[in-house]
Formats: C-alpha cells, structure tokens, sequence
C-alpha cells in the first residue's frame, strides 16, 4: 500500500465557504456576452467593474451576473483574441455585449524569453492551448497534446501509472546523447535527469493548472537555447488569475482501466499436450492445477482525481491558487502512484504599472508502488501448478521449484516484495519587469530569479521467505536509493522595441546563468537476520554496501535577438547565443549558436489584393540555425575514479575489499551540434474557416557522441565515450484546422496533421569500425539485432532472412532442408552473398523502429450543451521486433532445468522451433498501428441554484482500441518488445463545478 496523503476531503465545502462574500455586493448588472460575427456564446469572458477588484467571467451561456460596488460607472468586457470592451453602466441592469474578434494573426505567442504576435512568427512554433487539450484520466502532462502537433510524436513507454512517455519533436538529432526535448516550465528550463523514485520529469505538475503549450520545433526558434535546443523546446505555460472576484472551480472524477492485449502464452491444457508431444520425459513433473498466471498478475485498477482552484484579482494585481490529488492503480497487482500538488501564481504591478512583480511556486509530493518486474515470470510459469501451497513453510505459503535458476512465482514477488518509491519536487521563479518609459521609450529589463529542487528515495526490500533458494548464497536482501537534484537559474535581459513609421524593430541580450548539482547516496543489504522491519533497517543485513555519487556542472550564457518588420510585409529575426558547459573540457567548453528566419507576408503586396476574398493568410518562412546537445554524464572529459561492483570484492586476509580505478575519458569531448533548414508556409482560406501549415525541414547533426570499443587498456577501459559522426534528418510536416460548421446550436471543427520524415547516419569516423552493433535482447549472452552503418537509418535491424515452406510457416530448426547432409543454418536461412554458407555475412539490413509517417485527427462537435470530442493517432512503418517472442518462442525452454518446466510462446506451436532462433526476421513485425487514442462526451448545464454555480459533467475513454497488425501486446514499444507493462483502457467519469 502507498503512504497516506492528506487526501482533499472538504475541498467543495472550503470552497462553498470561500465564496460566501459574494453577497456583500449592491447593484445588480446581469447579461450575456457573445461574438458578433456567429452570436456564438463566450464561455469564460472576463466582466470586470473599473475601478475596482470586483468581476466575474461568463458561464456556459455566455451569461454573467454581477454585484456592482456603489459608484461605479462602467463595465469593461475581455476575452482572449478579442480587443477589450467598456460599456456604461448608466442605471441598466441588463448589459449584453458582442465582441467583435480581433484577427486571428493577432494572437500573442509564446517564445524563448518573450512573446511575439502570431503575425510576426518566422520560425516553426505550434501552439496548443488549455480548449484543445485531450481529455480524461490525464497523469503525464505529455499526453495532454499527444496527437495534436504535427512533427511530435508521444508515444508510450509503458502502460505503468505515471510512467513518462517518450517524447520525439522532428525525430531526434541523436544516437546516444538522448533525444529529449528541452522542457521551460513558466521560464524555468528543466534539467533532463531525475532521481530516485521519478517515473517522468514533468510529473510534478498538475494537468489541470496547465494553460498552454508552445513547441519550438525548428532551429531558428530553437536556437536561443543555445546548447540545449537540439531536440525542440517546449515551453509549458501555467494557468494565471483574471482580475475580478475570486472564482473557484472544483473537478472530480473515478476512472476504471483494464487490459485490452494480453500475452499469448500456452494455457494449461495446451501446455500438457506440447510437453506430451515434446518433452514427455517431464510429464511427471506437471502439476494438477489450470492457472492462468496473467489473470493472476493483473487487475481491473481505479482511481480517483480531484482539483481545486481559487483565482482572482484587482486592477493591478492577480492570483490563481490551486490543489490537486491523483491515485491511480496499474493493472499490475501492486502498481500504483499517488499525487498531491500545489500551485501558486501572482502578478503585481507597482509605479504606475511600470514595475511588474510576477511570482510563481508548483511543488508535488508524488508516491509510487512499482511493479517488481515479474510479467515475464508469468508468462514462463507452469500454469498447471498452483499459486499457492500451504505446505511449502520456506516460501510463505507459495509454490515454488526452490531453483536458483527457475522461474520464480509472480504473485509470490507481488505479495511479498516491497518496491516502493516518493518524491517531492519544487520549483519557482520570481520575475521582475520594469518599463523604462519615461527614461526611453520601448525599453524594458527584465530579471528572472529561479529554482528547482527534486528530492526522492526508493526502498526495495525482499524477505527472506521469496530469497530462500540454497544455491543462491543470500537470505534476503534490501536496496535504497536517495536522490537530490537541484538547480539555480538567474536571467537578465533588456529588451528595445520601437516604430519608426513603416517599420518596427525589437532588440534584446541578456545573460543567463544555472547550475546544477546531484547527490545521490544509497545502500544495499543482503543475508537478511529478520524480516519484522520489512524495510532497510540498522542491524537486519549482515553484509552492507555503500555507495554515493555527487555531481555537478553549470552552463553560462549570453544570448542576443533582432525581430524587425517591414509595412507588416518582410519579417526578419536573427539570434545570437554563445553557451559555456562545465560539463565539457577547456578547449570545447563554449559554443555559439546562431539562427536567422524570414518571413513574407504575400497578402499585404498590392498585387495580391485579388486574393483577399479567397485567402485570409498567407506567409512564406524561411530560417537557419544552429543547435547543440550537451545531454551527456558529467566529467566526460576528465579521467575519474570509481568503485567496483560491491558484489565482486578482492579478499585479503579475513577482509573483502572493492578496487577504486580510473575510468575512461576522451579530453576532446565536445557538445554534438545541429544545423537545420526550414521553409514554411502559413495559410489560411474563408476568413480562416480552413488554415494550416506546411512545412520543409533537414537537420544535419555533427560530432554525434557515442560509447565505442577502443583496445583493451589503451585508455582504461575497453569502451569509452566520444564523438565519432554525423546523420541526417529531414522531413514534411502539414497541419489542416477546419471549422466545418459554425452556428449558435451546433458547430464541428475538425484538425489533422501527418508528418513524413527520415533519418541517414553520414559518417562514423571514432567507432573503430565500418558498423556499430547495438540493439541489446533478452536471450543469450551479448545478443545484439540493430546496428548503426553509415546510410542507413540508425538502429536498423541486422537479421538473417528467414526461410518459408510452401504453408507459410518458417522452416523449422534440425531438418535437413536442403538435403546437402548436413542440419545447419543454411537450411533456415537464405545465403545472401551466395558464398554457400550462412554466417555473418548474411545478416542483412531490415526496417527500422522510427516510423516514416505519423498521424493525428482530431474532432470537435458541439450539439446544444453536449460536447464530443476524440483524437486518433497513428504510425506507419514502425517496425517492432518481438522478442518475447524469440526468446520464449521454443520447444526447447520446456526444458532449460532438470527438475522444472518452463512455458513457452503460442508462436512456438506455429514455428516449431525447437532452439532459439534470435536472428530471424520472422520476429521483425510491421508495427504500422490507428489508435483512438481519447474520446470525450460532457454536458454543460449552465448556471444552476439561482446564478450561483455552473456545473459540466463527462466521460471519458482513452486507449479505447487499435488498428494494427503487429502480433505483440503494443507496437509501441521502443522497436524491441520484451514484455512491457502493458497498456490499459481507461474510462473516466467526472463532473467539474464553477462558483
């Protein structure tokens, strides 16, 4: 069980309570607020009295009601896209308003270290925001825009609770270094590492306080980030407070998830008839029992969430607060996460608005039960023995074959096995701004002060009752980790902006300086004296092992931007970062990342005047720049000492000692560096009724770092990181938003996007050979099935091709085939340099993991007060291969022990493989998949108990089902599936609350 939280009881009823001075108000104004153009309802408009902190927003209607303080004269109207509204009160007590839209090119953007109009944007930026979000049992804050921006794929890890998914902005730029994009929390940059304990870095944020996500694909938006930018940035922008009465709004919800794809394993009665046929000599061995050890492991899992927000504010300041709690169970017995989190923002503005003081804290205390790693076990299993026997006192009540190397008993490891896991994170930032207007107008500084701390631990503790097997030597054991990851960032920078009739121009530089350190303490425990502690305790382990790891690096930076604009028609930006790293040496410690983009506006040229009726928007970009990776280990390029391994100590004496060497280094380590292209075009039909982007990218990235074999003992070690190439990445991206239909009772709106990209290793100059083998699996020892060779895509698969008899099924191993006399792999096999035997030199390049295209349709329909809405997304040409099933897909694992038996793959009934057949491309699957990945249906009742709240309530499907032909549990695997925890479907009911 997961450690109490306190658990938000009585939020509703605080927030009832919170709102009772509502009714100390004294003229009454009420009315709807609405579009001119489509008389569509303005759902959450802004109503504020001027000249006080008095306001409202509008419901579900567009209506509001609101308490007037005695004097006040005028009403001011504000909503996101539209210019602000100021009516006069003069005695009515009905004000309906229609706001008429500003144009859509005239959104504000988010970007690194500033906000530029939409109009202005040169660079490839997709903006997602809080009404476009997918919907529902939301845990990684990920998965809120998965589906939703072309070029960006988020796919899952695993199907774990809280697990993060792997996220992918244009493909990656690397082999090694990671591929993680840079994530900016409200101007915080996050650091990639976690700690002990951490499934996702982003976890510490609550979906519900996110407003908005903007995604810096290309280099020439990417570049002010210098160092970190590579891979994309994405900027997460939290929920601030609106001026005007304090609202509050309260969500519930319970969500149920089950598993749709289950592993295809033999069933008892299958398993008695293969080893009768197989292996009859162990048919005595065979238990009585029909146990389906899956059914067993896994579970129909619940949770619950809810969240509660306060915001409010005056003339001249603002504030949101808010409180969250997440539980959720895996479908995994014993899997679980638990989340409480807090959000605090604040706006202030002082000196006549010159000085604005911006200050915001997010902090998570996150509990977490993982899985003991046991879904193999279950698959190997005997499922004709029983899961429990009384009889068997050493193992607590559980059978077991008391053999080290058998499979051990899952619900055994589930029920007894403690792996446990909590975090606490924090991070803020206090901003600063000030206008220097009466000094130079156009002219503002701005400060940044931030932090970032990340505190966690894991406890695994293993009784002595699941240890117990005489050849294994030990008796139980525990194993803790603590971590402690912090960060400190200050920004300083100016900003000019000024018009010059026609023309308009904005100049920064800053500085900007962030350290990061980690200390990372833990012990393990083994030959356990008692279990009665059932954690790590002083005193229960007879033999201990220490270890510690303390890190640190800081990166410095000053970093320049020039935007200007031509008569609204020519748009120029250039940027100018120079970064330091203390992570690289002397001679490589700095690098500098320029960008430059330009962007033409075809409809303000007099001669496109004739295209007015048809097209609303139409801008060609342009933009160059470079990037750099530094997402490496910490002293790479010094020689440092490390510890063995505790388990294999040197005995002197009655004394056992662990050995302390130097560890490789490469003194020329340098950040791997990306240059990329991008030409984009914006457009937009019909008063943008129909608009999109399409756009052309190439990124080439150099001085790849990579861990290659070096002699044995010409540096340390056998292995060693360096940089040792190049590859290449290019691609096309379109995304088409549509509003079908538009009227007060019902409207559709419908977006897709599909990218189609590829990537090419160019060089590999350090590896010391012409391939790089890589693409470790379960089964053997050292095994290996992709491969990184110049001109092709990196982690290609490396198989033998596989031979097939005139039924479709694979030749199966031991037959002479060929009848040449011999049983060997030319029989399997095909003999692709024709040389007359099968080894090496025929394994031949296949598919590759990346897909080629990715998918994602989005549908939005609005019926009355109903809401429908789902989002699919797909993959083609992602290729998986199955090694749970190569490494279990074989008659000769019913006998990998004398006294035992194993189960074995339903594939191995098809193949008749008698051994193992590791490098077939019969295991090589096309994982193309369409997944209907979030549907959402809710219901807006509208004001309710007299004016006094609203009230929305859902439901929600995700994972709801796929397309695909791949054989698996789930094609998203990361290319190798090896059993992953697998994915649930989730349904979700809730209701959401305004007051």
């Amino acid at each position: 069980m997961l450690p109490t939280l306190p658990r938000p009881r009585y939020l509703l009823l605080l927030a009832v309570l919170f709102s009772a001075h509502f009714l100390l108000a004294q003229t009454t104004v009420s009315g709807v607020v609405t579009d001119q153009e489509t008389g569509e309802a303005l759902i959450g408009a802004s109503v504020l009295a001027v000249g006080t902190s008095s306001g409202t927003i509008t419901d579900f209607d567009g209506a509001y009601t609101l308490e007037v303080p005695e004097g006040v004269s005028q009403l001011q109207f504000s909503y996101t896209g539209y210019p602000n509204t100021t009516e006069d009160i003069n005695g009515r007590s009905e004000i309906n308003v229609s706001l008429t839209a500003g144009e859509l090119l005239q959104e504000v953007v988010v970007v690194g270290y500033g906000a530029v109009r939409k109009e202005d944007l040169t660079g490839a930026v997709s903006t997602i925001e809080e009404g476009s979000f997918n919907r529902g049992a939301i845990v990684s804050p990920q998965n809120l825009i998965s589906g939703k921006i072309a070029g960006v794929n988020i796919s899952p890890s695993s199907g774990n609770p809280g697990e993060a998914p792997t996220v992918r902005i244009r493909g990656g730029t690397s082999i090694n270094a990671g591929n993680d994009p840079l994530y900016v929390v409200d101007g915080v940059p996050l650091e990639g590492g976690g700690v002990a304990g951490d499934r996702n870095p982003l976890n510490f944020l609550n979906p519900d306080d996110i407003a908005s996500y903007n995604v810096l694909k290309d280099a020439s938006a990417a570049a002010i980030y210098g160092s970190r930018g590579a891979n994309g940035v994405i900027l997460i922008t939290t929920k601030k407070g609106q001026s005007g009465t304090p609202r509050i709004s309260y969500r519930a919800e319970g969500t149920v998830s089950n598993v749709i794809n289950r592993q295809q394993n033999l069933s008892a009665e299958d398993f008695r008839n293969v080893v009768t046929f197989a292996a009859p000599q162990r048919l005595e061995t065979l238990g009585d029992a029909n146990t389906n050890w899956f059914d067993e492991l896994t579970r129909t899992a619940y949770g619950t969430q809810q969240n509660l927000s306060i915001s409010g504010g005056g003339e001249t300041n603002t504030y949101r607060v808010s409180a969250g709690y997440q539980q959720l169970e895996g479908v995994i017995r014993g899997a679980e996460t638990e989340r409480l989190s807090v959000n605090l923002n604040f706006t202030q503005k002082l000196f006549s608005d010159k000085l604005t003081i911006g200050a915001s804290i997010k902090g998570a205390n996150t509990n977490n039960v993982f899985d003991p790693g046991v879904i193999n076990a279950a698959l190997d299993f005997d499922p004709t023995q029983p899961v429990y026997d009384p009889t068997n006192t050493a193992f607590a009540g559980f059978f077991e074959y008391g053999v080290s190397l058998a499979p051990r008993n899952p619900i055994s490891a589930t029920e007894q096995i403690t792996n446990t896991g909590r975090t606490y994170r924090g991070l803020g930032n206090l901003d600063l701004e000030y206008a220097f207007d009466d000094l130079l107008p156009g002219l503002t500084y701005k400060a940044v002060l931030g932090f970032d701390v990340n505190s966690g631990r894991t406890n695994r503790f293993v009784p002595t009752t699941y240890a117990t097997i005489p050849t294994d030597g030990f008796s139980g054991e525990f194993n803790v980790a603590n971590g402690l990851r912090s960060s400190k960032l200050f920004d300083t920078y100016f900003t000019y902006a000024r018009d010059i009739g026609n023309q308009s121009f904005s100049l920064q530089a800053g500085y900007s300086y962030q350290d990061f350190n980690l200390e990372a303490p833990s012990f393990q425990g083994q030959n356990l004296t008692t279990d009665a502690f059932g954690t790590a305790s002083p005193g229960v382990a007879e033999d201990i092992f220490a270890f510690n790891e303390v890190l640190e690096n800081r990166l410095i930076s000053f970093f320049g931007r020039l935007n200007y604009n031509f008569d609204e028609r020519y748009l120029i930006t250039a940027s100018l970062r120079r970064d330091g790293s203390t992570r690289f040496g002397p001679d490589n410690r700095w690098g500098l990342f320029p960008s430059a983009a330009f962007a033409w506006r075809i409809l303000q040229e007099d001669f496109a005047s004739s295209l007015d009726n048809t097209f609303s928007d139409l801008k060609l970009r342009v933009g160059y720049g470079v990037t750099g990776n530094q997402e490496i280990v910490d002293y790479g390029f010094l020689s440092v000492y490390r510890f063995s391994n505790q388990q294999a100590q040197y005995q002197f004496g009655d004394r056992y000692v662990s050995t302390v060497r130097p560890d490789a280094y490469d003194s020329g380590l340098k950040w791997e560096e990306t240059s990329s292209w991008n030409v984009g075009l914006d457009f937009g039909f019909f008063n943008n009724r129909l608009s999109g982007t399409l756009e052309f990218y190439q990124k080439t990235t150099d001085d790849l770092l990579f861990t290659v074999n070096v002699p044995a003992g010409t540096n340390l070690s056998d292995r060693v990181l360096t940089n040792i190439g190049a590859l290449e990445n290019r691609g096309v991206e379109l995304s088409l938003n549509g509003v079908v239909y538009d009227r007060e009772r019902f409207g559709l709106n419908l977006s897709g996007n599909i990218t189609y990209y590829g990537t090419e290793i160019t060089r590999l100059d350090g590896s010391g050979s012409a391939d790089v083998q890589v693409g470790g699996i379960a089964g053997g020892v050292g095994n290996t099935v992709q491969l990184l060779r110049v001109g092709e895509t990196p982690y290609s698969f490396y198989l033998y091709e596989q031979k097939y008899g005139e039924d479709g099924r694979p030749l199966r191993d031991g037959v002479d085939w060929n009848d040449d006399g011999e049983t060997n792999l030319l029989d399997l096999y095909e003999d692709v340099n024709g040389d007359g035997v099968v080894n090496d030199q025929d394994l031949r390049i296949n598919e590759a993991p990346a897909p080629d295209v990715l998918l994602g349709f989005t549908a939005d329909a609005r019926y009355g007060n109903f809401n429908l809405a789902f989002t699919l997304r797909g993959n083609l040409g992602n290729y998986v291969y199955n090694n749970t099933a190569s490494n279990a897909g074989n008659l000769s694992r019913i006998t990998l022990g004398p006294t035992y038996v194993t189960n074995v793959n339903a594939s191995a009934v098809y193949t008749r493989f008698n051994s193992p057949q590791y490098f077939s491309d019969h295991y090589l699957e096309n994982g193309s998949f369409l997944r209907l990945d979030n549907v959402s249906l809710s219901y807006d009742f509208g004001r309710l108990a007299g004016d006094a709240l609203n009230l929305q309530v859902y439901a929600a499907a995700q994972n709801l089902f796929i397309l695909t032909e791949y054989s698996g549990t789930d094609p998203e695997s990361g290319g190798i599936d090896n059993s992953p925890f697998p994915r649930a479907r989730t349904f979700t009911l809730g209701a959401r609350v305004g007051l």
